[in-house]
């Protein structure tokens, strides 16, 4: 191992392993107990919550979270990023191989109930093994542990600041077709500033701008039924559009850590590593009857 691997690790760990206080300790004991119904006064049951107790990754029939895109078939690097998007992260695990057995790669800590995707430089004797990308960071998903149609999903969470960074959370069809799509947030370097947005083939990409106030945690959710896609950013509505004809079937939720891209840029010298994306918690419901 080179001196330059082991600080790499040495880094990741003290982000995601130190019992360091920071604002996600006070906030978490705000936590908000799961909903009732939703703001206009929907009643819902509660389907599926993580808290973050603990990180539970998907390995064969258990754990929740699967560490990549797809649904676990491939094998490779393939499904670790989006380069259709220009990326310039590579999600990386556990899993990943060197030529030693496992990198020990892993982005994800839990800290005070909250977890942490943590996204840093890739040394560069690692490129090699990662397919030469710039940067390392995590995704989770819940295919193929949780798919539902319709329902309310929510997201508790922190957005990182800094150029070039892409947090976002939302739902893709558990056929693994694309799109539909429905982006419950996203946000790109600026963590006051977040977008919601649907992709259809039945009808163009439709969305909404919002202003919030940045670093801190809000909580982000999507009621979707047969008729409306309704967007809600704290309990206040968002933006809303009719259902699109293409998006009526199972879908599983994501969060991910994107780094670069053809929308939020590449990082420049501001852009502050290693850099976090804080998850209270995820839940979602389902419309009671």
């Amino acid at each position: 191992m080179t001196r330059t691997f082991a600080r790499m690790r040495w880094v990741l760990g003290a982000v995601v392993g130190g019992v360091l206080l920071t604002a996600a300790s006070p906030l978490r004991a705000q936590q908000e107990p799961p909903l009732r119904a939703t703001p206009d006064g929907r009643p819902l049951t509660l389907t599926f919550s993580d808290e973050f107790e603990t990180f539970r990754p998907l390995r064969g029939r258990s754990g929740v979270w699967r560490t990549t895109f797809g649904d676990g078939t491939h094998l490779g690097l393939d499904r670790r990023s989006l380069p259709t998007n220009g990326e310039l992260q590579l999600y990386v695990d556990p899993d990943i191989p060197g030529p030693r057995g496992s990198l020990n790669l892993n982005p994800f800590s839990v800290r005070d109930g909250v977890l942490e995707i943590t996204a840093v430089p890739t040394p560069p004797e690692l490129r090699p093994f990662l397919n030469n990308y710039a940067y390392m960071s995590g995704v989770i998903t819940t295919q193929p542990s949780f798919t539902q149609t319709y329902g309310y999903f929510e997201m508790r969470a922190k957005l990182p600041r800094g150029k070039g960074l892409w947090p976002a959370f939302w739902l893709l069809p558990a056929d693994q077709s694309w799109p539909p799509e429905i982006d419950v947030m996203e946000s790109i370097g600026d963590p006051s500033q977040v977008f919601v947005t649907t992709h259809s083939k039945a009808t163009k990409a439709e969305g909404f701008e919002r202003r919030i106030a940045g670093d801190e945690f809000h909580t982000f959710a999507v009621s979707w039924d047969e008729n409306d896609v309704v967007w809600y950013i704290d309990g206040k509505e968002a933006g809303r559009h009719k259902t699109p004809a293409d998006m009526h079937k199972p879908m599983y939720m994501l969060a991910n850590l994107a780094v670069g891209g053809n929308w939020p840029g590449a990082p420049d010298a501001r852009t502050r590593f290693p850099a976090t994306y804080e998850i209270d918690y995820i839940r979602a419901y389902r419309f009671a009857r």
